[in-house]
């Protein structure tokens, strides 16, 4: 199977130019207000401007598809790093204004040695620690925490806390 190509003809502006006045001479038109360039110039605004409008709408349909993704509010993550560790589980976190809360699950968790880092290596211990309901909880003010749980078995999870969105 062979393609066919359309064919393309070369004439030069003038030649075409002129052509264009016979055809219009012999419909008996007027022809003084006519330019061949005007008339090329004009259709190739008019197919630029349509590829342009497409391309145009398919960035908005792109917009639009990411926009869930780009939207979704997560102004919190927790991140638990290494192993995972089996004997401590974070069951449950919050973010207040001004402290985050964590119920931690596990036998045996060493409630006295829980910790957190900031960015700058400063120690923070927990305002306060619950042994028996598992709640722990820590001044925040939106920096980017390490929180260190450690059980007397010598186990440790650490867990990041990045708060997004406020810089």
């Amino acid at each position: 199977m062979t393609l066919k190509r359309s064919k393309h003809y070369n004439m030069s502006k003038k030649a075409a130019n002129d052509t264009l006045m016979n055809v219009l001479a012999a419909c008996n038109m007027e022809s003084d207000n006519i330019n061949f360039d005007l008339l090329r110039l004009k259709g190739f605004a008019q197919t630029n401007l349509v590829d342009a409008c497409k391309w145009i709408s398919v960035g908005f349909l792109f917009l639009v598809l990411i926009a869930p993704v780009a939207l979704i509010n997560n102004d919190i993550k927790i991140d638990s790093h290494g192993i995972v560790n089996e004997r401590i589980i974070i069951e449950d976190h919050q973010l207040y204004n001004d402290h985050f809360v964590l119920k931690i699950v596990g036998n045996d968790i060493d409630y006295d040695s829980i910790y957190a880092l900031n960015a700058d290596g400063m120690t923070f211990l927990p305002s306060s620690a619950d042994a028996e309901t598992g709640l722990v909880e820590f001044p925040y003010n939106n920096e980017s925490l390490t929180i260190y749980i450690s059980d007397l078995s010598g186990h440790t999870l650490n867990a990041t806390v990045s708060a997004y969105g406020d810089k």
